[in-house]
């Protein structure tokens, strides 16, 4: 990327879009750790939801660091806040992220629909290029599916599972955590926890499409490119990279390139927007990450 160029978007763009759109995220941060606490409490395990906020965004920070790490993290910092079993509050995290990788594909297939014409050649290269890593890392797939099977053997079936305190302790683990993960069932406000889960997702397409409005080269997207920014930029996130970074500029400039934005100009988007999420999520997280370390010393 220019920096010259790079300066010069900067110089044109509107802030008040990008303080929106973060003003949003943090909304959507909030709604994400009050959905927590429906699942935390039918779990047995009540938490409040300025706790839950800061271990969301103590785990976000975390994740700005090292990828997956931030779900244990959370659950570490909710263990010390409200004593909530690290396992259960795990189980739950894992049914959260289910319950969002299936609105993601939705959301995917509706977006690819409504534009077929335009996204066919991007997800057909896309698709291409996955299946090429898949079939040339076949054995290692085979081999962590034989691990995998052989370690649920040893654990739960074999005598030996039942000879040693580790594995006795790795299948106590894995119990709270199945109770956690079958914790939606319990949810007594089903309601409240479907419609915050639609408004999470509402609250992510607003905050990324939003941003669109601040840069004369992307203030005349349509709504069904902003679809198609989520879409891509949700999975350059959900890859094993911190924060997503490279990721998601690479994927959302390629599809903007089909809207007639230069891959450049779009490599420069994707920064300012990733940029204004990346600050938030370090600046928020660390005051949380304070914060819950001075409650704990005054508690103690």
């Amino acid at each position: 990327m220019n920096l010259e160029d790079f300066r010069g978007a900067l110089e044109e763009f509107n802030f008040w879009w990008i303080a929106l759109s973060i003003g949003l995220s943090i909304l959507s941060h909030l709604l994400r750790a009050w959905r927590w606490g429906l699942l935390l409490k039918s779990s047995g395990h009540p938490s409040t939801l300025l706790n839950n906020y800061f271990a969301v965004m103590i785990g976000y920070l975390a994740n700005s660091v090292f990828p997956r790490l931030g779900e244990i993290t959370r659950c570490g910092v909710i263990n010390r806040t409200d004593s909530v079993p690290v396992p259960k509050a795990l189980g739950t995290v894992v049914t959260e992220r289910v319950i969002d990788l299936c609105i993601l594909l939705l959301l995917s297939g509706v977006t690819f629909l409504l534009q077929f014409n335009l996204l066919e050649s991007y997800f057909e290269d896309a698709m291409s290029n996955l299946n090429t890593k898949l079939t040339s890392n076949w054995w290692q797939l085979l081999m962590l599916f034989i691990i995998g099977i052989s370690s649920l053997y040893i654990l739960f079936k074999s005598n030996l599972g039942k000879r040693f305190v580790f594995i006795k302790k790795v299948r106590a683990f894995l119990k709270d955590l199945w109770i956690g993960m079958l914790s939606l069932k319990n949810v007594k406000n089903q309601f409240g926890f479907w419609a915050s889960t639609l408004s999470i997702w509402a609250l992510y397409f607003l905050m990324l499409y939003v941003i669109t409005f601040g840069s004369p080269v992307t203030q005349n997207l349509g709504i069904l490119a902003g679809f198609s920014i989520l879409v891509l930029g949700s999975f350059g996130m959900a890859t094993p990279i911190p924060n997503g970074i490279g990721v998601f500029h690479t994927l959302v400039a390629g599809v903007l390139v089909l809207y007639g934005i230069d891959y450049e100009q779009g490599i420069i988007f994707a920064t300012i927007m990733h940029t204004s999420q990346f600050i938030t999520v370090l600046v928020v997280g660390s005051i949380s990450l304070v914060l819950v370390n001075v409650k704990n010393k005054k508690k103690a």
